[in-house]
């Protein structure tokens, strides 16, 4: 399967995260701070991603996570709102690599690379068979 023939370099989604308590660093175990986590920052990077390239895969096929490396460099509220944007920047066979920003408002509270393989639901799921 050629990745290139369902999707081009340049292509660019946003999406907005409402921050629940859920989503804070607090509820993971760093008591007292009530602010977006990083974990949860990086799902709603890797959310913003997979939208770009989910729709358009056949069926049977998906994009999983395989590397990340952001800075996560503001706080953001319980309440507030993250505006996360992905570009993506390459394609390298089924290996997809993503440029990802995140935003409080006018303020850049994330950013980073963030890389995707498409792999077939099937042979990565017998893979998982004891």
């Amino acid at each position: 399967m050629e990745l290139t023939e369902f999707i081009k370099i340049g292509e660019v989604n946003a999406k907005e995260f409402l921050v629940k308590a859920e989503d804070t660093a607090d509820y993971i175990g760093n008591t007292g701070v009530a602010v977006l986590s990083t974990p949860s920052m990086i799902r709603f990077m890797e959310d913003t991603a997979a939208h770009i390239i989910v729709s358009k895969l056949p069926s049977g096929y998906r994009p999983v996570g395989t590397k990340i490396d952001v800075a996560h460099i503001g706080p953001t509220p319980i309440g507030g709102t993250v505006t996360v944007k992905a570009t993506l920047t390459a394609i390298e066979r089924r290996k997809l690599t993503y440029e990802v920003a995140a935003y409080y408002g006018e303020n850049k509270i994330g950013f980073g690379s963030y890389q995707q393989h498409v792999i077939s639901l099937e042979r990565f799921m017998g893979k998982n068979k004891g």
